[in-house]
């Protein structure tokens, strides 16, 4: 249930890598327990970690360069959320929370750069251009403005040269031979100013053309050409300025799934009845009414999983021998005896009463059995080679 693709990453190490350090442990499970508490903080929470996008991903972009501008964008978007979930960790008493709401980083001129300088919508890939904003680069707001609006200043300088030179006839014409060029009748020839220089004779007019003509003729050939280019370099600029963020954004969406993982443990325990475990330093185990977390999820609608009790000890019991027919849930007792004391070490609350568990460094289980042809072992030879690795390596805490 987490929210995030940076937390469902994080929830999969914890689990690959659970804790065995008590104190960290119940700082992780007195943070549940606040949050099922505070619900309206943990919704915010999750609304804003949801929101975040996979910041991970998009950093680890950075480094070659493969970052594009929509992904630039939603970078700075998760960076606007981690500071309001910097804000929300702050609001709390809980001292781990907030110690996690101090070490976010929101990168805030970074953020307000990106935002500045990115269009609302950009393209998915910056070869297509069009991704800097308006009043960003002067040269390149004038080139957009010669490439967009050219008919307009050309109308624009008709206008002007006819009323500087009194000739009311004058038009604008281009072709290929020698671009842009003004055109006067020859009844007009005498009007022509000194600073125009003739290009072409017709029968009934001249053609001329100016040093603005043609400083314009210039920029607009080129325009677009040049509108891509700079707005690359731009965008390049942006990303390479974005090196220097890289630590505080990695250790951000480290931040942002831990976060995730807690809430999503007290979402879970406040929606499935899950209980808060408690992890001792004893060697043993008392589980009330514990259920399968993956099997109870997944009966019939209108079922109820049979909850189970179990109690492990060196004094009276420390093994069980199980009996019972096919399909009575004899693996699924182990199974669930193990998911449990893997899911307290992880900080999470458990599918029980109460369960009193003691502190683990290894879960060893062997159940279902098939044969290894290929490598000449049975059936039989299999479970005795798997069995004879748990008794190598089990030690006085493992489970």
């Amino acid at each position: 249930n987490t929210v995030s693709p940076m937390g469902a990453r994080l929830l999969k190490r914890w689990l690959i890598f659970p804790l065995k350090d008590i104190n960290k442990i119940n700082e992780r499970l007195e943070l549940v327990e606040m949050l099922i508490i505070e619900t309206d903080l943990r919704s915010k929470l999750s609304q804003a970690v949801k929101l975040c996008g996979d910041i991970e991903r998009l950093v680890s972009k950075i480094p070659m360069r493969k970052i594009n501008p929509r992904e630039i964008l939603q970078l700075a978007r998760g960076l606007r959320q981690a500071t309001i979930i910097k804000e929300l960790c702050q609001s709390s008493d809980n001292e781990y929370l907030h110690r996690l709401g101090d070490a976010l980083n929101g990168c805030p001129y970074i953020c307000e750069k990106i935002f500045r300088e990115i269009v609302e919508n950009p393209p998915a890939l910056a070869a297509k251009g069009g991704m800097i904003n308006m009043g960003i680069n002067a040269e390149l707001d004038e080139l957009r403005n010669i490439a967009h609006n050219g008919k307009e200043y050309l109308v624009r300088l008709q206008q002007q040269e006819a009323e500087r030179t009194g000739i009311s006839s004058l038009k604008i014409g281009f072709n290929n031979v020698f671009g842009y060029y003004l055109e006067v009748t020859n009844s007009h020839k005498s009007k022509v100013p000194s600073d125009w220089m003739r290009k072409q004779t017709l029968a009934n007019a001249e053609r001329y053309i100016t040093p603005e003509l043609k400083d314009y003729e210039e920029k607009i050939t080129g325009a677009e050409e040049k509108i891509f280019q700079l707005e690359l370099k731009l965008y390049e600029a942006l990303v390479n300025e974005l090196f220097d963020y890289l630590s505080p954004v990695q250790a951000n969406g480290n931040i942002i799934a831990i976060i995730d993982c807690i809430a999503c443990f007290a979402y879970n325990a406040l929606h499935f009845q899950y209980k808060k475990p408690l992890l001792h330093d004893g060697d043993d185990w008392n589980i009330r009414e514990g259920r399968h977390p993956v099997i109870e999820r997944n009966l019939p609608t209108g079922d109820s999983y049979i909850h189970n009790d179990l109690e492990l000890n060196k004094e009276a019991q420390q093994i069980i021998i199980l009996t019972g027919p096919n399909m009575s849930g004899k693996s699924a007792l182990l199974r669930q005896t193990a998911l449990i004391t893997l899911m307290a070490h992880v900080g999470s609350f458990v599918p029980a009463t109460e369960a009193r568990i003691s502190l683990t460094d290894k879960i060893f289980t062997r159940v279902g059995a098939s044969d290894n042809l290929s490598g000449g072992e049975s059936t039989f030879m299999v479970e005795m080679n798997e069995t004879a690795s748990i008794i190598n390596n089990i030690t006085p805490r493992s489970l």
